[in-house]
């Protein structure tokens, strides 16, 4: 099968997800289109800028506005021929519209494949949310799941939900919280570790047990890095980066 068009990645947000998003990239490749040789996988380019303000304090307005760097990227890929981009990085859609207005190649959103396949699997059903703190507040997900009929549950929604959000979900991803911020150490720091994923999965459980959720979201590109597998507590764990490779794959080959 010939590849129509190039994929482009914004990638450094932080470092360690676009590497995932490469992976499965390729593991979706093997799925799709067969690829076995060298030869059979597909052509992506990459830019990479860790030191793009991150997604989450920007949207709290406590550092500054991440667009310019992420459209610097997005010029980086179009000068090095991608057809379309996607974003590792799923605070990062928080600026989605913006980039779309001045980007000079079409962004896929896996916000977006993320809530059909929700939609899909569990329609008019309870979506669990493990996501950062800004990815909630903004109603990233919630706004389109809630527009497939579908019900959006965050570890916010439950008994002592700020301090099991901080502890449970944007320490593992961010670090320690100390006088005020994250001091790193997290997955985005060490790319996962079983304390993080036995955290993470406390989070999953109550959503499961408290709000007899369907189906969970990994919401944070770092999360699946830690909370790997199909399933936690017993419920389908939808990753957007394994989603949104597919998504890409497809555009990529004309499928």
């Amino acid at each position: 099968m010939r590849q129509q068009r190039l994929i482009g990645i914004v990638g450094g947000l932080g470092p360690f997800a676009h590497i995932d998003l490469e992976r499965k990239l390729l593991d979706t490749a093997s799925e799709l289109i067969g690829a076995r040789r060298d030869q059979d996988f597909p052509q992506w380019v990459l830019s990479s800028i860790p030191q793009t303000p991150d997604r989450t304090e920007a949207y709290f307005g406590k550092t500054d506005d991440p667009t310019p760097s992420l459209g610097r990227s997005l010029e980086r890929l179009r000068g090095a021929g991608a057809d379309f981009a996607v974003v590792a990085c799923n605070t990062a859609h928080l600026f989605l519209e913006r980039l779309r207005e001045e980007s000079p190649v079409p962004i896929l959103s896996l916000i977006e494949v993320t809530a059909d396949e929700a939609a899909r699997i569990a329609p008019s059903g309870s979506v669990g949310l493990l996501a950062t703190s800004g990815t909630l507040r903004s109603r990233l997900y919630h706004d389109p799941l809630e527009a497939r009929g579908l019900q959006p549950v965050s570890p916010f929604d439950l008994e002592d939900g700020e301090r099991l959000q901080r502890r449970n979900v944007m320490e593992p991803i961010y670090g320690p919280w100390v006088d005020g911020r994250h001091r790193g150490g997290g997955i985005k720091t060490d790319g996962g570790s079983e304390a993080a994923r036995a955290l993470l999965e406390e989070a999953a459980a109550r959503l499961v047990d408290e709000a007899e959720v369907d189906v969970l979201v990994a919401g944070c590109t770092e999360i699946p890095l830690a909370l790997e597998g199909a399933e936690v507590a017993g419920m389908p764990l939808l990753d957007p980066a394994a989603l949104l490779a597919k998504a890409a794959v497809r555009y990529a080959y004309g499928m």
